[in-house]
């Protein structure tokens, strides 16, 4: 049995089946601290049946059962990992804990990097010694800084569960007033990652306390990595009684419940990664490009001014590359990650062969960077291009290397470009000061922190060897309803829960927008009015809808209905259900009420007459035919259905005048020939009929089938007649 089995045995509360496997394992693995774990469990478990069979009553035993189970979990993701160890040495993770064997201590490796950190700022604050010195010193230091880092980094990606020396060293990376923001925000994301391993619930807790500290940039990662793990592995943490109870500390915090519902819409906009990567390289990216070719750098282009102020520059004159251009802007303001596509080919620099590299802040005066002779930093226009960009860290890091290794001439153009972008009345300097004095929005650091791990699990080197979190929430989306953890919060906050469902319904999550529509719906305590309640049963009914459930939404789209007559939105959709099932004497009603609101809308007028003609109410069809035709006279469509009317009706005189009028070059010429061809059969000219078809490119559909049993069922038409045409139209179609 393997370990994913073991897992779905405790997930089942199996205990009885799983201990065997277990104690299999870890006996074949030779680990003896493991094995005298798991051994402990199985005698502290068979001896609570033992009690049980006696008829003790113990109000603790269920309790003692679910702590057995949580402990088996993790012990074995222990005994999966220490196998992987020992069976897979050339793995990332077992060369990170090799890298590690000289060092004696979690707190070795922290006293190092504060230490460190302290120099580094002494070294900042000197302007004294010589600039030569300073450059050896800054370089020696820079590498120094960036192996302790490194160190911190494999440490806690790859450690055991943390004991209390090992939670205070936690808090001491976390509160220094030395170690940088960087560094502390590297410290979470492998904390994170090192949870993806195994759960150990003090890490767990760790990273819900680290949300209150006041760096952002280490309060929104933690938030984010809590957030992963609490979903992705529901099953195993949703009962541990520490975790509830700090999480119940949380209830009443406004801000935690706004980030939180935030982080996971963030989360979820990242499932639509894939689907937006294939629209931008298959799609807007080769028509931009043709603009590109007018001498317009892609990398100067701010999307966000261009959408608002409606430009069109003279690199896109071109009407496809304008629409593009647009196309690409709406789905940046919308939240999509635009840029994968183009920056998932930048990543095989040498500086993102290290894990490390992933999690950091973008700083043009990284550590990391010495070693990469990375120079670009001193132009200042391009920090302000690096800077001011909507790019994720890692991005911003591609596109630096990038840029270095352009050369002097396209450099200076670059520059010319970025120089040309800034405002008048700004200058380089103003605005450099700027940027580096302004904030970061806590919005944009959760976007960028999760842009930033969507990158590592799907472009890293050896990303194979990682279980892929956002392949898991693809399949898994966040539904906070079925997360006892969240479900309180979503509860207690109606707004955000409204946010969240038509957040989720925009983007395609049918399924868990359903079940909070649900709960809005039937809330007790809360008294709503009509025209809200249409609004839910609106979208529930389109949620419906888009999940082919069309019987379910046909009802909701009824309820929505009753609650406010007479929305267009509604009616049109419950019409068009209605229509589309079949029921088409119900959806002739709601067509006629559309029509009594908007008399001369054409769209309602077409679907209320071919409702109509579907019926075999041809007078009621014929004359909304002929008011289309009198509001448009262009409407072809509705002209050779009118004629089609006409002819059902043995109204042939007004059946010739209609198709004379018909053009003879109009873009529905077969459809055109099609009905000239009805028309001379039911006038008996057979043969003249049957040589307009035969050199037309495009052969009648299953309706002009249709449309010859009703003419003979109007006894307009004789079988033998209908029987020879249809018979004389499949010779052609089987010459052709």
């Amino acid at each position: 049995m393997n370990y994913s089995d073991i897992q779905k045995l405790l997930r089942s509360n199996n205990l009885q089946s799983t201990f065997p496997f277990i104690l299999q394992k870890v006996r074949q693995l030779g680990k003896w601290e493991l094995e005298k774990e798991v051994e402990r469990l199985w005698d502290t478990y068979q001896q609570m049946m033992i009690f049980m069979l006696q008829g003790v009553q113990d109000p603790q035993s269920e309790r003692i059962r679910e702590d057995i189970c949580q402990r088996l979990h993790t012990l074995v993701t222990r005994i999966s990992r220490q196998e992987r160890i020992q069976t897979a040495p050339t793995v990332q993770y077992a060369v990170a804990r090799n890298s590690l064997r000289n060092i004696s201590s979690f707190e070795t490796i922290v006293s190092h990097l504060e230490n460190l950190s302290k120099v580094v700022q002494d070294f900042n604050n000197d302007t004294e010694t010589h600039d030569s010195i300073r450059q050896n010193q800054f370089e020696r230091l820079a590498i120094e800084h960036e192996m302790a880092v490194q160190q911190l980094f494999d440490w806690t990606w790859t450690s055991d569960m943390w004991q209390n020396a090992d939670i205070a060293q936690a808090n001491r990376i976390i509160f220094s007033d030395d170690i940088a923001s960087n560094d502390k925000s590297v410290f979470i994301a492998s904390v994170t990652l090192s949870l993806f391993e195994y759960l150990d619930y003090t890490k767990l807790l760790f990273l819900l306390d680290s949300y209150l500290v006041e760096d952002e940039q280490v309060s929104q990662r933690a938030l984010v990595g809590f957030l992963l793990i609490i979903h992705i592995y529901y099953q195993e943490v949703h009962l541990n009684q520490d975790l509830k109870d700090r999480m119940s500390v949380y209830q009443d915090n406004d801000t935690f419940r706004h980030d939180i519902f935030s982080a996971m819409m963030q989360l979820e906009m990242s499932c639509t990664t894939e689907g937006v990567t294939s629209k931008m390289r298959n799609d807007i990216l080769p028509a931009l490009m043709k603009g590109f070719s007018k001498g317009q750098n892609p990398a100067t282009i701010d999307i966000n001014t261009l959408a608002q102020n409606g430009e069109n520059p003279e690199w896109m004159d071109d009407e496809k590359t304008n629409k593009k251009m647009r196309e690409m802007a709406q789905l940046q303001m919308d939240g999509s990650d635009v840029y994968f596509a183009s920056f998932s080919t930048l990543k095989s620099h040498s500086f993102f062969h290290q894990m490390v590299h992933w999690f950091y802040i973008f700083s043009d005066h990284s550590p990391a960077l010495v070693s990469h002779n990375i120079t670009a930093q001193n132009n200042k226009l391009v920090q302000l291009m690096l800077k001011g960009s909507p790019f994720c860290n890692s991005d911003k890091y591609s596109l630096l290397f990038t840029l270095s290794s352009i050369g002097g001439v396209n450099e200076e153009a670059l520059t010319s470009q970025v120089s040309s972008m800034l405002p008048d009345d700004v200058s380089e300097d103003e605005l450099m000061e700027s940027l580096n004095t302004q904030k970061s929005q806590k919005a944009d650091i959760r976007r960028h922190y999760i842009l930033d791990l969507y990158r590592f699990y799907h472009l890293y080197l050896y990303r194979n060897q990682f279980t892929n979190p956002f392949q898991k929430l693809k399949e898994n989306p966040i539904t906070p309803l079925h997360n006892d953890l969240l479900s309180e919060l979503v509860e207690a906050d109606r707004g955000e829960m409204i946010q969240y469902a038509d957040f989720l319904m925009l983007k395609g999550f049918y399924v868990p927008a359903l079940q909070l529509y649900k709960v809005l719906i039937e809330e007790e305590n809360v008294e709503l009015e009509p025209h809200q309640l249409s609004g839910f049963w609106q979208k529930t009914g389109f949620c419906h809808q888009k999940l082919h459930n069309e019987q379910e939404a046909i009802e909701a789209y009824t309820i929505a209905n009753e609650f406010k007559p007479n929305s267009k939105w509604t009616l049109t959709h419950l019409a068009e259900l209605l229509y589309k099932e079949g029921h088409i004497k119900e959806s002739s009603t709601y067509y006629q009420q559309l029509i009594e609101i908007s008399p001369d809308r054409q769209e309602y007028l077409l679907m209320a007459a071919t409702v109509y003609y579907k019926l075999h109410q041809y007078e009621k069809a014929l004359a909304i035919y002929y008011k289309i035709v009198f509001l448009n006279e262009d409407t072809l469509v509705a002209k050779l259905q009118l004629i089609r009317t006409l002819l059902l009706l043995n109204r042939k005189d007004e059946a010739a005048k209609q198709i004379h009028s018909l053009e003879v070059s109009d873009p529905l010429l077969n459809e055109t020939k099609l009905m000239k061809a009805l028309f001379l059969l039911t006038n008996g000219n057979r043969q003249e009929a049957f040589n307009l078809l035969k050199p037309l490119s495009l052969l009648p559909e299953e309706d002009y089938f249709e449309f010859l049993d009703r003419l003979q069922e109007q006894e307009l038409l004789d079988s033998d007649t209908v029987t020879l045409f249809k018979d004389a139209i499949k010779l052609i179609d089987t010459q052709a």
